[in-house]
């Protein structure tokens, strides 16, 4: 059932109240892309790494952490898998996965992934740029890393990929 984002900024806020949650609309410093019927709900890191935020704009949700982030059209069975989602990662039972290239780290992929799922291979992570000459061609040229940001940053990790020795 599909409903208006905006009725669920209470729901949230409240279900959040825990984790000190700050509301940003339109008229806040920094969020002058928002529009008059919209909100971010921003989550700070109490470990002072990346700030969790849900964005609530153009009818549907988008959340946010690190270098991961996902849109949820605002339908019943998408805002619980948001939620689901967004509580996995404030009990780091999953965490921003993503594949960088290059000295100055530029983004190939991000995804999320549970915390037992860290230690695959990179290329089970990253199928989709796997399956692709251009990007495996970046990594190869250039190396590159993955980061694994939790919530709790004591449980982050960086691998590192170098570049093919030939």
């Amino acid at each position: 059932m599909e409903f208006n984002p905006i009725d669920k900024l209470p729901e949230l806020t409240k279900m959040l109240q825990a984790y000190n949650p700050i509301v940003h609309e339109k008229s806040d410093e920094g969020y002058d892309w928002l529009d008059e019927h919209s909100f971010c709900i921003e989550l700070p890191n109490p470990c002072g790494g990346d700030s969790i935020t849900i964005e609530c704009a153009c009818g549907e949700f988008t959340l946010c952490f690190s270098y991961y982030h996902s849109h949820y059209s605002a339908e019943d069975y998408y805002y619980s898998r948001m939620c689901e989602q967004l509580f996995n990662l404030l009990n780091n039972k999953c965490c921003s996965a993503a594949l960088l290239y290059g000295s100055d780290k530029k983004w190939l992929s991000s995804t999320l992934i549970e915390k037992e799922k860290i230690s695959q291979p990179v290329e089970d992570i990253f199928v989709f740029v796997f399956e692709h000459d251009t990007y495996v061609e970046k990594l190869n040229t250039n190396g590159g890393e993955v980061r694994f940001d939790f919530w709790d940053s004591s449980f982050s990790r960086t691998i590192e990929l170098p570049k093919p020795q030939l």
